[in-house]
């Protein structure tokens, strides 16, 4: 008897992350944090993305299967700074306490564009801009809370987390220092974004953001009279324009047609193919784009416009 408790209970431990076969169930809320908690992780853990398919993951409301997933998973991992409105909803207290693992724990956020207080612009859970990921030196602070939090989850494999992260924040200086090379080089550096995901990149290489299409709190998009000054200050001055695979169709192809600047699509990597090398891929390719843009080798690239 005393031996058939025994092999159970250590049967019962292969099952447990840390001390045998099982791994740990982890749920990431975009692309970004699918790619760094598989190179993190690695062959200790089995990581699912909430949104697949190419899905909008700002969206607020759950499937069936997708709440299955939430209550299933040993840790989800979310990047915060209201980013992830359904966390509220879908978790209790105590699954918070648990699972959930803020990537962005010690990084200083920059206020969303467009949002003001005084004015009622936006929701509070809007304040600040969350495309923190877009920048690899802020990644790499993203890549180092991942592997504490799987450290702690499966202390027998902490070195191995310790050793992932430390060579997948190689590869992300390694990014850094070639946006570095690549766009000191350039002295025109000045473009309109649709949107303000790429504001940490652009404070952290030194492009200036001539304007923001569709800022915080803007449903609806931008007035008449804002897209009006935007477009006249593009034509006029040749500033270029970037955006998203999220970014209004319409609007864009408006845009590029009255504003007769180059343009071109660079990806925010929220909705980016789920895959190990996903971010260093995507970032080399928008670095690409912006040496061809501000080079002016490029009229308009992406969507046929």
């Amino acid at each position: 008897m005393g031996r058939t408790v025994v092999i159970a209970f250590l049967f019962f431990l292969l099952l447990i992350p840390g001390y045998g076969l099982a791994k740990i169930q982890v749920l990431t809320s975009i692309a970004p944090l699918y790619c760094f908690c598989v190179n993190v992780g690695g062959e200790y853990v089995e990581v699912k993305n909430l949104f697949i398919g190419g899905a909008d993951p700002h969206e607020s409301s759950l499937s069936a299967k997708q709440l299955k997933d939430i209550h299933s998973s040993d840790l989800i991992v979310i990047n915060g700074l209201g980013m992830e409105h359904w966390v509220d909803l879908a978790l209790s207290a105590e699954e918070k306490s648990k699972k959930l693992v803020v990537s962005t724990l010690g990084i200083s956020p920059i206020t969303a564009a467009g949002y003001h207080v005084e004015k009622g612009l936006a929701q509070p859970e809007y304040a600040f801009n969350p495309h923190v990921w877009l920048d690899p030196n802020l990644a790499s602070i993203q890549v180092m809370n991942i592997s504490k939090a799987l450290s702690l989850r499966d202390p027998l494999h902490k070195e191995i987390f310790k050793r992932n992260a430390t060579l997948y924040i190689s590869k992300l200086k390694e990014i850094d220092q070639l946006y570095q090379q690549k766009l000191d080089s350039n002295r025109s550096k000045k473009a309109f974004f649709y949107n303000d995901a790429f504001m940490y990149l652009a404070n952290r290489y030194g492009i200036v953001v001539a304007g923001i299409v569709e800022e915080c709190g803007e449903r609806g998009g931008p007035s008449p009279r804002k897209l009006a000054t935007i477009l006249g200050v593009m034509k006029i001055k040749k500033i270029p324009f970037f955006y998203t695979p999220f970014s209004n169709a319409f609007l864009v192809k408006e845009i590029i047609r009255e504003g007769q600047s180059r343009s071109a699509e660079i990806d925010a990597m929220e909705g980016a193919e789920l895959h190990p090398l996903m971010y260093e891929k995507v970032a080399k390719k928008n670095l690409a784009i912006f040496m061809d843009v501000f080079g002016g080798i490029i009229l308009s690239f992406k969507r046929n416009f």
